[in-house]
């Protein structure tokens, strides 16, 4: 009797376990994730690749998605070393005209015929509809300018 007692308590256990655990996990896949911007959604990680190839030097810059606005640079050339100081010759602008200056540059130190590396900024809030890269004073050429529009 005491066994039969026994192993109706487990078997009920069993039971109400399962249920709970059934019934939870339900819950949660029903549950929608909070509203957060994720590296692999956000609307600068799909931007595409642009390149520059005025003057002499090639300059490849592709947005990057991080805690951070960034961009991965390439640059290279056959004619010159690139000695330019990339967190002083690049700009990044919103659609109103307002300038970030870069937070850093980590890549390739100054010199040599290719570099590359990420150019990060700070975080643009509220986030803008387009964003343009500057980049002055690159192998000669003035100024190169890359626009992305960012989709909501």
């Amino acid at each position: 009797m005491k066994r039969t007692y026994l192993a109706t308590i487990f078997i009920l256990a069993g039971a109400a376990f399962f249920v709970y655990t059934y019934t939870r996990e339900g819950k949660q896949s029903n549950e929608r994730p909070a509203q957060t911007l994720q590296p692999s959604t956000s609307p600068i990680s799909a931007l595409e690749t642009q390149t520059n190839s005025d003057g002499p030097v090639t300059l490849k810059a592709t947005p990057k998605f991080s805690s951070e606005i960034a961009f991965e640079i390439t640059l290279d050339t056959h004619s010159e070393e690139l000695n330019a100081n990339l967190t002083q010759a690049a700009m990044l602008i919103d659609e109103n005209g307002k300038e970030y200056k870069p937070l850093r540059w980590e890549g390739d130190p100054p010199g040599g015929h290719h570099r590359e590396g990420i150019l990060k900024f700070k975080p643009i809030s509220p986030q803008p509809k387009t964003i343009t890269l500057k980049i002055s004073r690159i192998g000669g050429v003035p100024e190169r300018k890359f626009l992305w529009t960012i989709q909501p």
